[in-house]
């Protein structure tokens, strides 16, 4: 009876199965799904965080336009007293064309949202223009209420002073004009972007 020749087997059953490195780790279907969950992770860090940053920047938006029109209505309820103040005293004035001298006392502007107005960052955001208007109508106006001489010749109506008051009475109407006609409006067009910002951002469920 013949030997068998078992050597050959033996020697394969010793030597391990040589595998490539895609099979090593699981094969090209886990290797997919580890690259997809490290982008997928990737992906959502980033969007979480986008996502934050907008809705930080958003908020501010509103906040800040919260501030400003908060601001700029204030302005312009305060203006809008002072020229009502002004047009009122105008008439005053005006009755000294016909000899009637002015005994009531000359009225002071209310500042006080003017002047708290320069520690408010929204202050700037205002339209400039706007801004320079006010402040030259305020200084502008200030002096004049503050001339002594003219307060005087207010009250002692003579001929000689007739030509100066009728001066100061268009110069005084010319200042309110530039109030109620260029400046009123233009604090008035810029509460209401500021406003529509803010009706923007809150529908947003900020």
């Amino acid at each position: 009876m013949a030997e068998i020749n078992t050597a050959g087997l033996h020697d394969a059953a010793l030597t391990p199965a040589k595998t490539g490195f895609l099979a090593a780790i699981g094969g090209p279907q886990f290797l997919a799904g580890q690259i997809f969950t490290v982008v997928a992770t990737i992906l959502g860090v980033y969007l979480a965080g986008y996502v934050g940053y907008q809705r930080t920047v958003e908020h501010d938006i509103l906040v800040n336009a919260q501030q400003q029109t908060n601001l700029v209505q204030a302005l312009g309820a305060e203006m809008k007293h002072n020229t009502e103040r002004l047009q009122s005293f105008a008439a005053a004035l005006e009755k000294t064309m016909d000899g009637e001298p002015v005994y009531r006392e000359w009225p002071r502007l209310h500042l006080f949202i003017w002047r708290a107005s320069a520690q408010n960052p929204t202050v700037f955001d205002t339209p400039p223009q706007t801004l320079a208007d006010m402040q030259a109508f305020y200084e502008g106006i200030g002096d004049m209420l503050a001339n002594a001489e003219m307060q005087k010749a207010f009250r002692s109506i003579t001929t000689s002073n007739t030509a100066d008051r009728r001066s100061f009475i268009d110069r005084f109407n010319a200042q309110i004009k530039i109030a109620t006609g260029a400046i009123l409006p233009a604090l008035e067009k810029a509460a209401g972007a500021s406003q529509q910002l803010v009706t923007k951002y809150s529908s947003g469920g900020i």
